[in-house]
């Protein structure tokens, strides 16, 4: 970074029953160029060696901080937890069973104090249980708004750093199955500014039966999203739904 002294990143990991992948993400996390970052691992009552794996980073790099729920709140709840722990200027949520580049952080704060913009976010790709690459990567638009994210979701919670100071004043809702995608869109409504890295700097793990896996749930979530989440007249949410599918039929079989 070239200013000499550079932001606090607060990374926001919500757990649950990861065992397989969490001490991946983790790593991905200790392997960052920028070094000033803390890492709030939320364990939402696992029943696997979850939180044991996350307390055993925890014991030797005292930047690894973690929280275990008082009971299963599901994973909105767990990232509202580890945001109202942040002590940073900025959140960056990573899922943990995602993985992140080593310059992930480095190339998004400084985009965001360039930029000036409060939401920044980053193109992906996807890979498998055993983090094999599947398919071509997702390369994300310098910019985005309200309109635009109607017809291209391109903000997704691996992907995203914001300002710390709006994380904590618009929680993610339990209401919804894309509460991710009811929040970024509340933000970009009420005018918050998002640009792109286009780099490739996270990799999405697909992991069949996760709920981002079934696909007929998450139509479901998305049309709730815009009828009950945003409030949107049936005209314009039908001709966004068309649009949500299409989009969805490019990125993952275009």
């Amino acid at each position: 970074m070239g200013n000499s002294i550079s932001p606090l990143v607060s990374v926001i990991m919500p757990a649950y029953n990861s065992e397989r992948y969490i001490g991946e993400a983790i790593v991905s996390v200790l392997a960052q160029t920028f070094p000033e970052w803390e890492l709030v691992v939320v364990d939402d009552c696992s029943n696997d060696g979850t939180a044991c794996i996350a307390k055993r980073f925890s014991e030797s790099d005292a930047r690894v901080k973690v929280v275990l729920m008082s009971e299963n709140g599901g994973v909105a709840a767990a990232r509202n937890r580890g945001i109202a722990e942040a002590c940073g200027a900025y959140v960056a949520l990573l899922d943990s069973d995602d993985l992140w580049e080593p310059d992930k952080l480095e190339l998004q704060v400084a985009l965001a104090e360039r930029s000036g913009a409060p939401i920044v976010y980053c193109s992906y790709d996807l890979i498998s249980q055993d983090g094999q690459d599947v398919g071509k990567p997702f390369v994300v638009p310098p910019v985005t708004d309200f309109e635009a994210m109607l017809e291209k979701s391109v903000i997704s919670c691996s992907t995203c750093l914001i300002s710390t100071e709006i994380m904590k004043t618009h929680p993610f809702s339990n209401e919804f199955h894309h509460e991710d995608y009811v929040l970024w869109m509340t933000l970009l409504r009420e005018g918050y500014a998002a640009c792109g890295c286009s780099e490739v700097l996270m990799h999405y793990r697909q992991i069949p039966g996760s709920r981002s896996s079934d696909k007929i749930k998450s139509a479901k979530g998305r049309w709730e999203a815009y009828r009950k989440g945003l409030g949107m007249p049936i005209g314009k949410s039908l001709a966004s739904f068309v649009r949500y599918a299409v989009s969805g039929v490019r990125k993952y079989h275009g």
